[in-house]
């Protein structure tokens, strides 16, 4: 004897006479016209026309109680009263104010009866759907389910077969499948019960549509969404059986069934990111409802002794997928997680956005995670980061993503309140610097620190002037971006600029005098009338070719400035927290009398924050005189992650691993440098270096040759930049957490390369 389904699958349909129904919605609906029959699995559905104006009737399997009409009415009112944007039938009443009515078939059984609104459109066919077409299905999915998550409802606890968390309720109809298909659908049943069955309970749960396959979703002739119907599968369980159950509906069919699942589940994300376990269940799930199929349609066939109705298709998608490895479709999903779209859908996508803007190497590297010094592409292949200088500690860094975790869930605001972090923030930060050194003002970026810096300058001195060296780099906005002269592209300076040449030569005692340089850019601003408001000098030179240390020349500039009356800022944006493995902050280490300090990028090790540090003399006649205020400058998310930072440099010896493991790169990129013609000289200071490259020939700077030393590493799994006025120099500023055995790989890999480039 088989065991009693759980749905009641074996009950025929109503069986009613279409006049007597068609009489039966007149008198009870006021409603006529004419009726057309619809598809339905165990219900009757039909069409009801009056001209322009239709409804859909649907009479209930007899087995159905009315509980089972209240969820569906309950749930579809929810939708529409908290998600109007989904396009769900509404019920349509009686006339005296009934949700449905019992109706009598013509073998004597009653079945009850509604009528809904009429949703226009079509039934879309499976492989017509692109892959924006199939995430947008996954959005469509997330959207529906994220609706329903505050519903309940006591008939969505009920036992349903099609609930995928009780397929292994289903093994007693295994003797109803064909034989040669039993090892394929035991398989599945087997590896559910140890895989899927012990993770289930602990995952999200609530009530889903649970079948929102293309026969229940009306789209228009651009395939955009114009209906969502048949909710008669809903039941509460696991969400992302929802999920696994609209992929594996969707999907079947198509002959790229398995990536076109990905892309399914990549539009869900967008909207409802699943958790490491959902993701690791999607395939197994997906496996499941196909084993469901076949086992249900099976002992349908048996029990209703009619001719057999075996669901190829979905035991076709299930041996296909058991050949190809659940274990790697589930790594599939992980590794379409990280990517996102294809690399050259995306690469289109991002020229359609975002225009001509700049990446980075002639073939765009599609990055997909970063950990510590390593950075991971799409495809897989991984890569050491020798460049990115904002992740300071390394990326995603578990100190920094916890502070930032926690404080987002906690409060996250601005500094106009009176809060802890923010206020520890400056004080950890003045801890770090001179006395004289008494006022923080908190903003978003170096950039804004920098330009923020000007006005201060600005303030206290009432002159306009600038000075900076003549590749600097200082920022993107209208201020910053006049003391950049790396971003004007050979144009002339602005009438308000002065640029002068950075230190000639390497070495703390380099330019003890700055010459006549900045006496005649303070000259030629005076007499122009513009006077010297500032001068912004990174300590390392980072633009100019990476020309730190340079303790002489920025203390003789600094002198220079204060004689005629302006304000010298130090910008650690690029030197500040421990590159240069002397000290924090680089000027400190060349006891530079700096009067404003800007730092940003590394602060939050990516997460937006900067600030400009100075003295009460010059900072609050500012702030009082302009009521200066940044919104997001200071929050207490971006000032967590500040701290983290500041406290990892400190607890784990960063300032004294950078002068150790800097050290070790120079002289072995020395070493790599003897051995070649075309590097004229090896400069670094820390964790900034520099390498020149020259045409062998005529020994001038080539930046066709180190751009493609540059493409080469990138081959070789190493990424670095370049630098200087020429582009010809090699710039190398990793992440401050590098090791030894970085450093090693990084100096084979110089080695390897440049005899090709």
């Amino acid at each position: 004897m088989s065991a009693k389904p759980a749905d009641p699958l074996s009950v025929p349909g109503p069986d009613l006479d279409p006049d007597v129904l068609r009489a039966s919605v007149q008198d009870l609906w006021g409603l006529g016209g004419d009726l057309t029959a619809l598809h339905g699995e165990r219900d009757c559905n039909f069409r009801l026309a009056s001209g322009p104006t239709r409804h859909l009737v649907k009479v209930h399997n007899p087995a159905d109680p009315e509980a089972v009409l209240d969820l569906q009415r309950s749930a579809l009112d929810h939708l529409r009263a908290v998600a109007p944007e989904l396009p769900v039938p509404g019920v349509v009443r009686t006339l005296d104010g009934r949700p449905w009515v019992q109706l009598t078939g013509r073998d004597g059984r009653p079945s009850l009866a509604w009528v809904h609104t009429w949703l226009d459109g079509r039934h879309p066919e499976p492989d017509e759907l692109d892959d924006a077409q199939l995430r947008e299905w996954g959005r469509i999915s997330a959207r529906l389910g994220r609706a329903l998550r505050g519903f309940a409802h006591p008939a969505a606890t009920q036992p349903l077969v099609w609930d995928i968390k009780r397929l292994p309720q289903l093994r007693s109809w295994l003797p109803a499948v064909a034989p040669d298909r039993q090892a394929a659908v035991e398989a599945a049943l087997d590896r559910f019960d140890q895989r899927v069955v012990p993770v289930l309970p602990r995952l999200r749960a609530q009530v889903v549509h649970n079948d929102l396959a293309p026969t229940n979703v009306l789209v228009d002739d651009d395939l955009a969404l114009t209906g969502i119907t048949d909710f008669g599968d809903m039941t509460h369980t696991a969400l992302v059986c929802d999920l696994a159950v609209t992929v594996a509906d969707l999907v079947s069919g198509r002959a790229d069934g398995l990536e076109a699942a990905r892309e399914v589940v990549a539009g869900y994300e967008t909207v409802t990111p699943l958790e490491v376990d959902e993701l690791a269940l999607v395939a197994d799930l997906m496996a499941g409802r196909y084993a469901a199929t076949v086992l249900i349609t099976a002992w349908r066939t048996r029990e209703q002794g009619s001719a057999p109705e075996i669901d190829d298709e979905a035991y076709a998608q299930l041996e296909a997928m058991l050949i190809a490895g659940l274990d790697n479709l589930a790594a599939g999903f992980a590794t379409r997680r990280r990517a996102g779209r294809s690399t050259a859908a995306l690469s289109n996508a991002r020229a359609h956005a975002f225009g001509g803007q700049e990446l980075s190497y002639d073939e765009p590297l599609h990055l997909v995670r970063g950990e510590g010094v390593v950075l991971e592409a799409a495809d897989g292949r991984c890569y050491l980061d020798a460049y990115n200088n904002v992740p300071v500690l390394g990326h995603s860094h578990p100190a920094v993503v916890s502070a930032v975790s926690a404080q987002l869930a906690t409060l996250n605001t601005n500094s106009r309140y009176l809060q802890d972090a923010p206020v520890e923030l400056a004080e950890r930060l003045l801890a770090t610097l001179p006395d004289r050194f008494d006022r923080v003002l908190l903003v978003n970026s170096g950039s804004e620190a920098n330009d923020l810096a000007w006005r201060i300058a600005r303030h206290a001195t009432g002159a306009s002037g600038g000075i900076a060296t003549e590749w600097a780099y200082h920022g993107v906005t209208e201020a910053t971006y006049a003391f950049s002269p790396e971003s004007w592209h050979g144009a002339p300076a602005p009438d308000h600029m002065r640029v002068v040449p950075p230190p000639p030569a390497v070495g703390p005692t380099a330019g003890s005098e700055v010459g006549p340089d900045i006496d005649a850019a303070v000259s030629s601003l005076t007499t122009s009338g513009h006077g010297v408001a500032a001068m912004l000098v990174d300590g390392v030179f980072t633009s100019d070719g990476v020309r730190g240390p340079a303790h002489a020349w920025t203390r003789a500039a600094a002198e220079a400035v204060h004689r005629a009356g302006g304000v010298y800022v130090a910008d650690e944006v690029q030197a500040g927290h421990g590159r240069t493995g002397e000290h924090l902050w680089s000027f400190v280490a060349g006891d530079v009398p700096a009067d404003l300090v800007t730092i940003g990028k590394p602060m939050g090790n990516g997460y937006p924050v900067a600030a400009v540090i100075g003295p009460a003399a010059l900072v609050d006649p500012f702030v009082g005189g302009t009521d200066y205020f940044s919104t997001f400058g200071g929050s207490t998310a971006a000032c967590a992650a500040a701290l983290a930072v500041l406290r990892t440099i400190e607890d784990d010896g960063l300032v004294e691993h950078v002068g150790r493991v800097g050290a070790r790169l120079l002289d072995a990129l020395r070493q790599v440098a003897a051995q070649r013609a075309d590097v004229a000289a090896v400069r670094g200071w820390g964790l900034a270096l520099a390498v020149d490259i020259v045409d062998p020939d005529t020994g001038r700077p080539s930046a066709d040759r180190a751009g493609r030393i540059v493409e080469d590493l990138r081959e070789s799994g190493i990424l670095i930049g370049r630098t200087g006025r020429d582009r010809a120099s090699l710039k190398i500023r990793p992440p401050l957490v590098i090791a030894d055995e970085h450093v090693d790989r990084l100096a084979a890999a110089m080695t390897g390369v440049m005899p090709r480039s």
